[in-house]
């Protein structure tokens, strides 16, 4: 099986585009859904996806956690170069369709305080 991650990435008025292909693999457990690669830093990623929300955790050092909650905010700890660095994720769309396997995502990550955006994304991942 294969996942596909399409980025669209804005940060002030420039805008970057990626677009990653790996091998993957799916499973269930309980009610959610798992898709299991690895990236092109040889790091094991998972994507943890329910209707509601998505979740999508890096094992590198430190980990990185990313959660989405469909038309909500979550905190996340991203690593940087400059250490851990601390946002919130304010899911403007999220639309989880499994008999075409895709799932389509646009959110903001903004400062904790919620009050300045760092960047927008749309991010669409596909599974075949």
């Amino acid at each position: 099986m294969q996942i596909r991650l399409r980025n669209q990435i804005q940060i002030d008025d420039q805008t970057e585009i990626i677009d990653q292909i790996y091998e993957a693999d799916w499973t269930q457990k309980g009610g959610s859904h798992y898709l299991i690669y690895t990236n092109e830093e040889g790091e094991k990623a998972v994507l943890k996806f329910q209707e509601e929300e998505l979740v999508m955790t890096r094992f590198s050092t430190p980990k990185s956690i990313m959660r989405f909650i469909k038309g909500g905010q979550a905190p996340v700890s991203i690593p940087t170069p400059l250490g851990l660095q601390h946002f919130i994720t304010q899911t403007e769309h999220y639309q989880l369709d499994m008999k075409e396997q895709t799932i389509q995502l646009r959110y903001e990550l903004k400062t904790p305080d919620s009050v300045q955006t760092f960047a927008r994304y749309r991010l669409e991942i596909s599974w075949s």
